[in-house]
Formats: C-alpha cells, sequence, structure tokens
C-alpha cells in the first residue's frame, strides 16, 4: 500500500526547495488591513478629531455661556442650526468609533456603515447648505461659497469611496465576521 500522504509532503518539500512554491489561496494578501484602508482611516481619526475639536472649542461654550438662549431669543432660526451643528459633529464623533469598533472585530458592518457615513456626511452638507442660506446673516456669499465647496468635497469622497467599499476585494476578504 502507498502513502500518499508521504508522497504528497515530499512532493511539497521538492517544489519549496526549487524555489517554486505550491499556490496559495490567491485571496491570502487581500486579507488584513492595509492599502486604501489606511488612507480610510486616516480621513476617519481626522474626521473624529476635527469634530471633538469644534465641540469643544465653538459648540461646547455656546451652551455653557448663555449665548444659546439669547440666540434663540433673536431668531429660532440660529438655534435651528446650532441644534443642527451639535447633532452633525455628534454623529461625526459617534461614526468613526463604531466604525474603528467593527473594523477591529472586522465586522461585516464595516462595508455598510461606512457607505452611510459618506452619504450621510453628503446629506449633511446639503441640508447645512439650505438651512443656513435661509438666515439672512449666515447668507454672505463667501459663507455660501465655503458650504457649496463643502458639498463638492463631500461628493467628491461619496465618488471615491463609496464604490471602493463596494468593489475592493480587500474590503470583501478582510471584513468577515
Amino acid at each position: 500500500m502507498v502513502n500518499t500522504e508521504n508522497e504528497l509532503a515530499t512532493k511539497t518539500e521538492d517544489l519549496i526547495i526549487a524555489g517554486n512554491e505550491p499556490p496559495q489561496d490567491e485571496h491570502n494578501h487581500l486579507r488584513g488591513f492595509g492599502g486604501w484602508l489606511y488612507i480610510v482611516t486616516f480621513g476617519l481619526l481626522l474626521t473624529l478629531g476635527n469634530s471633538l475639536i469644534y465641540i469643544i472649542n465653538t459648540l461646547l461654550p455656546i451652551y455653557t455661556n448663555g449665548l444659546f438662549t439669547e440666540l434663540y431669543s433673536d431668531d429660532w432660526k440660529y438655534a435651528l442650526i446650532i441644534i443642527y451643528e451639535t447633532i452633525t459633529y455628534a454623529l461625526y464623533v459617534v461614526f468613526p468609533i463604531v466604525l474603528g469598533y467593527f473594523g477591529w472585530k472586522k465586522m461585516r458592518r464595516v462595508r455598510t456603515w461606512a457607505i452611510n457615513f459618506y452619504l450621510v456626511s453628503f446629506l449633511f452638507n446639503v441640508i447645512y447648505y439650505f438651512i443656513s442660506n435661509s438666515i439672512a446673516d449666515l447668507a454672505t456669499p463667501e459663507f455660501m461659497n465655503e458650504q457649496g465647496r463643502n458639498i463638492v468635497k463631500s461628493f467628491i469622497t461619496c465618488l471615491i469611496w463609496i464604490p471602493y467599499f463596494i468593489n475592493s476585494k480587500r474590503v470583501k476578504y478582510t471584513f468577515v465576521n
């Protein structure tokens, strides 16, 4: 009787010695964190950091100094925009943390959450544009141009990263749990 297990081991050793390794799973090199995911992570960290700084330096003083009540008594639209910014920036803190957790656990939800994050960011920018445009004192040409640029930037971000998360083999083979 021929021992096929020993023959296979000998053939494998011969291939390795000859410099021809046996074919490995072609997707092994795509598993794990790497490639463009570094850029995504860097962007999420920047979003998290910038949002925390904005909340601490800009929004928190508005609430603690009584400025919110003052703005509300002048025009309710000012209060609306402050509340909107607070919710938006709070989500800009929560989304990267949740995405980071899902990514660390290599959960399949990363793809869906990342796509939703980019879509929600774009939607937030569009809504913010219209809210701020409805307040006469805010709707200066410079401010509205800046908000328009933010919409364009978030749209371009969507054009780049949503297809990446849909089509990327690295994303598909990394986030499997």
